[in-house]
């Protein structure tokens, strides 16, 4: 494997980073949970630094993907978190990151975190990697961390789970469920892009809090009723900006509601971290995972950015996952 070594400034200031990609052709008898096979039963990884160091496994939110630090065919979505000598550093660790499946054109529609930690195994054996020093994982890729903390305790050392729970809430999935039954009205309506953009603007109100919108906005009315507020405008270009596939939108949504692990079967050194404004991963129950995980450490922050705070916390969170990833390899 070659790895790409362009080096240039990001809009963050951070050089671009040397990084070799990856396709994985999953076995020929890979089948999901559901029974059903990948039309393209492939996993694209991305590998940044050298393989020799200790290898950390990165996973954000479902609109995450393998592009985690800056490098020269974009910024990547934990910039702040991963580079050279960040909280995530890589001058001391390799880090692995992935593509969710479903990839784009795939026919199958149901797939679950525990496929993800299988396809993610298989990942390691074509790198030739028997074990992770770690797998850092929010919201979506805490769960597929969780999963395969439960599904291969031989290779994971350390977990570090962001406002993931071992199965969601209620309320949670009562709001993807709208917004994928808005997705299927589109579709059948012709607009399956147009039903993804209201589905973002519905997700990015849950991402965040009330106090956030609160201090942001004025909400001052148009001239006429239907014109939107300025609150709106924000929601509708957030809705707008977004450009996953309709289909590959609800198969994910869909995996985060079917998600269930086993905290008792999880021997790795965990860490679980919370924000308590977050309304998709209630404190509760991240501090319920955390007694349920056997010498976990558990730690809860405060935030204005409520599920979102992985991404905008990062100054906050980034020394307790620094901490909890050094120590174990001094």
């Amino acid at each position: 494997m070659s790895a790409a070594t362009e080096e240039r400034s990001g809009k963050d200031g951070l050089k671009s980073q040397p990084f070799c990609d990856v396709t994985v052709f999953l076995p020929p008898d890979f089948t999901l949970d559901s029974g059903e096979s990948l039309s393209r039963p492939e996993l694209k990884v991305r590998v940044y630094g050298d393989l020799e160091k200790p290898a950390v496994a990165v996973a954000g939110g479902i609109s995450a993907g393998r592009v985690v630090a800056t490098c020269k065919d974009g910024e990547g979505w934990w910039r702040g978190m991963v580079a050279p000598g960040g909280f995530i550093d890589l001058d001391r660790f390799c880090v692995i990151g992935f593509d969710f499946l479903p990839n784009a054109g795939e026919t199958a529609r149901t797939v679950t975190t525990r496929d993800h930690a299988r396809a993610l195994a298989d990942a390691l054996d074509t790198l030739n990697l028997e074990k992770l020093h770690a797998f850092v994982g929010a919201s979506y890729g805490g769960m597929v961390g969780l999963a395969f903390a439960e599904l291969f305790p031989g290779r994971i050392e350390n977990l570090c789970a962001i406002s993931a729970p071992d199965r969601p809430h209620p309320a949670a999935t009562a709001l993807r469920g709208v917004q994928r039954r808005i997705i299927d009205f589109a579709l059948k309506n012709g607009d399956g892009a147009g039903g993804v953009a209201i589905a973002r603007q519905i997700g990015m109100i849950t991402y965040r809090t009330a106090e956030e919108f609160g201090e942001r906005f004025e909400s001052a009315p148009g001239a006429a009723a239907g014109d939107p507020y300025d609150v709106c405008d924000y929601l509708i270009a957030r809705g707008d900006a977004y450009g996953m596939d309709a289909r590959r939108y609800v198969t994910l949504s869909d995996s985060i509601d079917r998600h269930r692990a086993d905290p008792v079967k999880i021997s790795a050194e965990s860490l679980i971290i919370a924000a308590e404004t977050d309304r998709l991963a209630p404190l509760a129950d991240l501090e319920r995972l955390a007694g349920a995980i056997n010498g976990a450490r558990f730690v809860k922050i405060s935030s204005l950015y409520g599920h979102d705070a992985f991404l905008k916390e990062i100054d906050v969170m980034g020394p307790h996952i620094k901490k909890f990833l050094e120590e174990k390899t001094s």
